[in-house]
């Protein structure tokens, strides 16, 4: 491998993001911060007066995280909480909606997700004289060659980790919630395999 394949890759993996915990410790399922951030981004998208510009994922309380169910993926956080950092740009003569935010992240996490997420803190960071352009979501990653799983909701198979054994990378279609998703995933492939979600619809 070349170096500039060799950064190549490294930032590809970067991008992705922390691997979050999604559902419950028996689940034995991640998500891509990049993948639950895009949903919790277009959750706010209807928040007049602001647009989110940052948005950092971690576990709220890492010395309260349990123990994973099946060995997790490479840097994959244990099961926990996941509390949200928010940056915003505002604009207009109103005042920030900050609680409006708050509640659009917390109802898309459990509603469309399944994420356990339990603390937004949004700071206002920039003053805007007009409204900010949209962030347009991130693209699909490639998908990876051979059929989908039957499973309702799979999209197609990912490998943005590489192929790995004891690891099934899925992107998931809109209109599904992830976690359960996940779970019908889990029905085929069977125990002792960790499930990560790196795309949602």
């Amino acid at each position: 491998m070349t170096a500039d394949v060799w950064s190549t890759e490294v930032r590809r993996r970067l991008a992705l993001g922390r691997l979050l915990p999604l559902g419950e410790a028996e689940d034995g399922a991640w998500v891509t911060e990049r993948a639950a951030g895009a949903v919790l981004r277009a959750a706010c998208a209807s928040v007049q007066g602001l647009a989110v510009t940052s948005l950092r994922l971690a576990l709220a309380d890492p010395a309260a995280a349990g123990v994973p169910a099946v060995p997790p993926p490479p840097s994959g956080l244990p099961p926990g909480d996941v509390g949200a950092v928010v940056e915003v740009a505002v604009w207009g003569s109103g005042r920030p909606r900050a609680d409006e935010v708050r509640g659009a992240m917390l109802a898309a996490s459990s509603a469309r997700l399944g994420l356990r997420l339990t603390r937004v803190d949004i700071r206002v960071t920039t003053l805007l004289d007009a409204p900010a352009p949209p962030t347009p979501p991130p693209p699909p990653p490639g998908a990876r060659p051979g059929p989908p799983l039957a499973v309702p909701g799979v999209a197609f198979l990912t490998a943005e980790l590489g192929v790995l054994p004891g690891c099934v990378e899925v992107g998931v279609s809109a209109g599904y919630r992830v976690v359960e998703v996940v779970r019908g995933v889990r029905g085929v492939v069977g125990g002792g395999v960790a499930v990560l979600v790196t795309w949602v619809g």
